[in-house]
């Protein structure tokens, strides 16, 4: 018996019989062969999807993703297999959530790619990339906190959205719109990768994070159309429990430099602010519990109000200095100190006043000020922004001990006494752009009847309210409205 294999296997090896072998196939034969291989190939490991029982392996899908992805999914939907333009798993209808069952992110259709040559039965595949691609896509403002923690999360495989659309309401049920919304997280050679870009108001915004395991954390904003951008360098101690870094703000021609420590709640300290305007110390506390706070100190050691106001608010233009738009949730106080600047009446020193932002509304607490001539000023604000009556009240009282000196720079030289005080409250309309005394009272006594107190409301409304809200520091429309009243 073993003599006779020896011999088949000789036959089978000797040179002549493979050259005789040879000669009889053709290329007809060949060609024809190599084709059903490799669609036998083919078929095998790109059409055995197709043969997977998926609706009675929803759970083992959805365990899969949530290990793969570390997301929390629901499949409503059918789930079926194309291997165009790449092999992927197709899933309808399915609900993401992130630890609020309440406001699940639903999502249309999502691909899971997987390896092209598959050979493992559905429970023990591989999957690739978690991918989702033209969709509209509602998220949910309460949740951003939740949709944060989860990016913080390394994954070991790829998701991506791409060509899509995602969208939230705000407190007044408009739709809040990110446009043409790309988003890749990756894991590449030990380092975590996010990038976002999309269209935001037709601003363009580009995010980039990169964290490289145990290292250094860079998060990268950018809005090109109006030339600012945001980076910021974490410690690489940083974790979800404590966060420390340095941050570089660039909002037009202003440069904020901000180091940050803490959790929810962060102390600022060493921190500045520059710009062409302004030159500022920051430091204090922002706390981000629910919604955004701060105490935050401002000692500005230069500042120019005029050439600030006018450069973001020029003459002629509809811009309203008083129209912020201010979120409700946004509150918080700056004590802001000013040691000395410039103004049409001369140098002015020791500026303090708090600005505190409560519920949608400005109030200016507590401000004073030492003027030229032994003058000083004391004064309070509070600018309401409602939808039917924006308006500023307010409340000044000024003081000088040399009250010729400074009527001096109004080009008034007729005699005053030389000690005055005035006290003025009233309200400003802002939609409209009158003024309304309540009392004017001098030197501390005389109170102006009302047919006076009319016809110093006249001539503010006509000489300086008669361009917008900036009139007020403008010292060329005060200066007419001076000469006028005590002319």
């Amino acid at each position: 018996m073993q003599n006779s294999a020896t011999k088949i296997i000789k036959f089978i090896l000797n040179k002549k019989n493979i050259e005789k072998l040879y000669k009889n196939l053709s290329k007809q034969t060949v060609i024809p062969l190599i084709l059903l291989s490799v669609l036998f190939i083919f078929s095998y490991y790109f059409l055995k999807p197709y043969f997977y029982k998926y609706d009675s392996n929803i759970k083992v899908i959805e365990k899969k993703i949530k290990g793969e992805f570390k997301l929390d999914i629901k499949i409503n939907g059918k789930i079926s297999y194309s291997f165009l333009p790449s092999p992927r798993i197709k899933i309808k209808k399915s609900e993401l959530n992130f630890n609020n069952k309440k406001n699940p992110i639903l999502l249309e259709e999502i691909n899971i790619l997987i390896p092209v040559l598959n050979n493992k039965e559905l429970k023990d595949i591989n999957f690739k990339k978690f991918y989702v691609e033209n969709s509209t896509t509602e998220i949910y403002s309460s949740d951003f906190k939740d949709y944060f923690i989860y990016l913080t999360k390394i994954k070991n495989k790829d998701i991506l959205f791409k060509n899509s659309t995602l969208f939230f309401l705000d407190d007044q049920k408009n739709k809040v719109l990110f446009e043409d919304f790309y988003f890749s997280d990756k894991l590449r050679n030990n380092t975590h990768h996010i990038d976002l870009k999309s269209f935001f108001s037709e601003n363009k915004i580009k995010i980039k994070f990169k964290n490289i395991i145990d290292g250094k954390k860079n998060l990268d904003i950018e809005v090109p159309q109006i030339d600012s951008n945001i980076k910021v360098s974490f410690n690489p101690s940083s974790s979800l429990e404590s966060v420390k870094g340095k941050s570089k703000i660039k909002l037009f021609d202003n440069i904020l430099i901000i180091n940050f420590e803490g959790k929810n709640k962060f102390k600022i300290y060493e921190s500045f602010l520059r710009s062409k305007f302004l030159n500022s110390k920051i430091d204090g506390d922002i706390s981000l519990v629910e919604n955004l706070t701060f105490n935050l100190n401002l000692q500005i050691n230069q500042i120019n109000f005029r050439k600030l106001i006018f450069n973001y608010f020029p003459e002629g233009k509809e811009n309203n200095i008083f129209n912020s738009g201010l979120s409700k949730k946004i509150n918080g106080k700056l004590n802001i100190l000013i040691k000395n600047t410039d103004s049409f009446i001369g140098r002015i020193n020791d500026l303090k006043m708090k600005l505190i932002f409560e519920n949608g509304d400005i109030r200016v607490q507590s401000g004073s000020a030492i003027l030229p001539y032994k003058s000083k000023i004391n004064f309070n604000f509070l600018f309401t922004e409602n939808l039917t009556n924006p308006f500023i009240d307010f409340n000044i009282n000024f003081n000088s001990q040399n009250t010729n000196k400074i009527l001096r720079r109004f080009n008034i030289y007729e005699k005053f006494n030389k000690k005055t005080s005035l006290s003025l409250q009233g309200k400003i309309d802002v939609e409209k752009n009158r003024i309304k005394f309540k009392n004017i009272i001098l030197n501390n006594r005389e109170k102006l009847d009302r047919k006076d107190i009319l016809d110093v409301e006249k001539k503010f409304n006509q000489f300086v309210l008669d361009a917008g809200i900036v009139g007020i520091i403008d010292f060329f429309r005060l200066k007419k409205f001076t000469k006028e009243i005590l002319n």
